[in-house]
Order: C-alpha cells, then sequence, then structure tokens
C-alpha cells in the first residue's frame, strides 16, 4: 500500500505542474476575442520594476517620457531606448510608448521615425498636445506611424487627437485636478470619454497621472478603459488591508489544519521536488 502511494505522488506533482505550463493549457476563447478591453500601462522606464509587474500579465504595455526617463536613470538616447525596447519585447509587452523630442514638427518627426522604426509592431511614438506636435502628428500618420497625442488638459483637445487620427490621447488627471481645483479634472476626463463614445472614435483615452486606484475604478465605471498607471500605485492596488487580513485568517486555518503537516501528506511544492528526483 505504501509503495502505491509513493508512485501515486509524483503523477499528481506532475499534474499540479504541468498546469503552468502555457503548453497544456487551452486558451478557452479566440484570441480575437479578449476577456476585456481594459488595458493597463505601466508609466516608468524602470527595468527592475517591468519584470516585477509585466510577471502579473495585467499590464498591456509601458509608457515612458523623457522626465520619466529621467528620474528612472535611463538616457534619453535612441541607442538606450533601442534597448529598452528590446528588454520590453522579452518581457512580453504588447506595445512600447516612447516619446519624441524636437523643437519643431520636422524635428519631432524625424526622432519620431527612429523610435518608431526599432519595431513597427511595438513602438507607440507620443507628441505633445501642441501645434508642432499636430503637424508632426498628420506627417507620421501619413507613414502609418502609431501616435498618442499627450499632455491633454481639455476636452476640446480630445476632438483634435481623434481628427488627426490619433490612436491614443493622454490627459492628465492628476494635475488637471490639481490645476482645477473641486475634482474638476476628473469631470473633464469624463467628457473626454463622452465625446470619444459619442463620435464612435476608434482613438482611446488613455488617463495618465492616475494617483489612487479608486480614481481608476470610478473612471472605468464612466466607461474609460485605459489607464497608465505608476509602480507605487499598481502596489496599491495589491494593497488592500482587509484583503491582506482574510488571507493571513486563511493561512491560519490551513496550517492549523494540517496543510503544512509532511507526515501526513506532501504539498505541491514537495512533490513537485520528488518528481524532479525521479529523473
Amino acid at each position: 500500500m505504501q509503495q502505491q502511494q509513493q508512485q501515486q505522488q509524483p503523477t499528481s506533482a506532475l499534474y499540479s505542474m504541468s498546469m503552468l505550463d502555457p503548453a497544456h493549457r487551452r486558451d478557452p476563447v479566440e484570441k480575437s476575442e479578449p476577456f476585456t478591453k481594459l488595458r493597463m500601462f505601466l508609466d516608468s522606464a524602470s527595468i527592475t520594476n517591468w519584470e516585477l509587474w509585466m510577471s502579473t500579465r495585467l499590464f498591456y504595455g509601458i509608457t515612458t517620457n523623457p522626465a520619466i526617463l529621467e528620474k528612472d536613470g535611463q538616457r534619453c538616447t535612441l541607442s538606450n531606448l533601442q534597448r529598452l525596447c528590446h528588454i520590453g519585447e522579452e518581457l512580453g509587452v504588447k506595445e512600447m510608448q516612447f516619446q519624441a523630442w524636437g523643437d519643431s514638427a520636422q524635428s519631432m518627426v524625424s526622432v519620431a521615425l527612429d523610435l518608431f522604426g526599432m519595431n513597427p509592431e511595438l513602438v507607440v511614438v507620443k507628441l505633445p498636445c501642441t501645434l508642432e506636435g499636430f503637424q508632426a502628428a498628420a506627417l507620421l500618420r501619413e507613414s502609418s506611424v502609431r501616435i498618442t497625442l499627450t499632455g491633454i488638459y481639455t476636452a476640446s483637445q480630445v476632438l483634435l487627437a481623434q481628427s488627426v487620427g490619433a490612436e491614443y490621447a493622454a490627459p492628465y488627471l492628476g494635475r488637471m485636478n490639481d490645476a482645477y481645483g473641486n475634482n474638476k479634472g476628473f469631470k473633464e476626463v469624463v467628457e473626454m470619454q463622452r465625446i470619444l463614445h459619442a463620435q464612435k472614435a476608434r482613438t482611446r483615452l488613455l488617463v495618465a497621472s492616475v494617483r489612487e486606484p479608486s480614481a481608476m475604478a470610478s473612471l472605468a465605471a464612466e466607461g474609460c478603459d485605459t489607464f497608465t498607471i505608476s509602480p507605487a500605485v499598481a502596489g496599491k492596488l495589491f494593497a488592500v488591508s482587509y484583503t491582506l487580513d482574510a488571507v493571513e485568517a486563511f493561512e491560519a486555518s490551513a496550517r492549523r489544519m494540517g496543510a503544512y503537516d509532511q507526515d501526513e501528506g506532501a504539498t505541491t511544492s514537495t512533490l513537485f521536488h520528488r518528481h524532479g528526483n525521479n529523473h
């Protein structure tokens, strides 16, 4: 009987761990039909944070700008951005957003083409919501460069972003609230989303400068489905004290009821270890 149990344990371990192998999982829906229209981006140039948060598979992509590059100690050069693009691709990022720089439309176009050329399937080029930025966007759209218009503060600017064919329009929620007061930034972002919905626009509202998860949830209830958040805000999503207290109670009950007692039955990790030793 004991010999039979020992023979069964590796089978259990093999089944348990094989569930983690993508090759052994079935996709319940077609890849063209995602579970949700929600897209979350990580607003960071920290490779350490990329590695941490992309491992959750919660984030669609990564957004950066020169200020974020400076904050995270990354050089704002084409060679370094090429390196970051390669790292992002290896981590499974679906989109990398880099911002073009320049004091004229022509100079921004030149940088934007270099950025987009790093990986046309991955890179979206950010441009400022200025006259020169829109002039650059118009030229770049003729070359099928994907564009985000950034630094948006008013609903009327979203009309311009939609009109020029931008894939994303990025308002700064937190900064708008600071500038307007009385949560008027939130109301302005809701108005932007209503405009895009009413116009049946393909432009997505990419809400940036999100400081609290609750703001993201409230905007999602108003129809917003695309956000970029800092690693600090991402951490807050998992720092719900009541949830952590509940998990601690669950683990305590499991421990009291023998879940970790090796003499009554091996844990999955122990079974996996035994299975590995058999090879």
